[in-house]
Formats: C-alpha cells, structure tokens, sequence
C-alpha cells in the first residue's frame, strides 16, 4: 500500500460497515436475481429484473461471489478488508464500463441495464473509498521519548 494512505483513520469502522453493506447488497441482489432467472439460460439478454436492474442467472451469480468475498473480507479484518474493497470496486467500475459500452449491443451478456451499470459504479465507488480509509495499523507500544 502507498504510505500516504492513512491508517487508522478515526472513522475507520464506518468504512467498514460501509463496505460490509456494500457486499451485503451484492449478496441480496445476487440471490433474488438467480431465484428470478433460476430457470433461464444464465446468459440470456432481457431475461430478468430484480430490484429495478436488469440481470440473468451469470450476472448473479457474479454478484454473489463479489458480495461474498467483500463480506469475508469486512470479516477477517487485518486489512484484508482493504484490499478487498480496493480490488473488488476497481473491478466493479471496470466491469460496469465495460457493460456500459454494449449495453444495447448482443455482447451484453450479464443483462446490464443502465440502472444495473450506476449502481455498480455507485457500489465499486462506496468500496473503493472504504478501502482507501479502512487500512489499519498495529498500535505502538513502546514510544520512547528523549528530552
């Protein structure tokens, strides 16, 4: 990590919280989404719509295992929270992009819609900021002080 990021930032346990809902909801979206499109091919296009976003069995699925290991991350702590968040919403932003580029095109095959696009960068954003402030430190014991 660059050492001008902070650490043990005062407000570090509501990035956390942050991040750990951020996973949450992906978690959420991921399972109502593939009990939607349980029975759909997992790439068809317009096939589902789970909270307003437009989504297929592939993109759940996807949702599911970035909720998750953003939650396993919030969970073991010790910073690897940080670098779960930090990787996981650069990846989301980067896969929203992406999506965003053939939205309306037969390429789209996780079923983005506009909305499914602005709530992952939305989502990518929250956890790209909790990682830039959730990095901790051991705290130092022995402080010696010469006068």
């Amino acid at each position: 990590m660059a050492s001008h990021m902070p650490v043990n930032h005062p407000l570090r346990p509501i990035y956390r919280i942050v991040g750990g809902l951020s996973g949450l909801y992906m978690i959420v979206f991921g399972v109502l989404g593939a009990i939607q499109t349980g029975g759909e091919s997992p790439l068809g296009i317009g096939v589902g719509e789970v909270l307003g976003q437009g989504t297929n069995l592939a993109n759940s699925l996807l949702s599911i295992v970035i909720g998750a290991l953003v939650v396993l991350g919030t969970v073991i702590g010790r910073n690897a929270d940080t670098l779960a968040y930090t990787y996981l919403g650069w990846a989301m932003l980067v896969i929203g992009m992406l999506f965003l580029a053939v939205i309306r095109t037969d390429a789209n095959v996780l079923n983005h819609s506009i909305i499914t696009t602005i709530v992952w960068f939305v989502v990518g954003t929250l956890l790209i900021t909790a990682g830039l402030y959730s990095r901790s430190a051991p705290a130092n014991r022995s402080v010696a002080t010469t006068h």
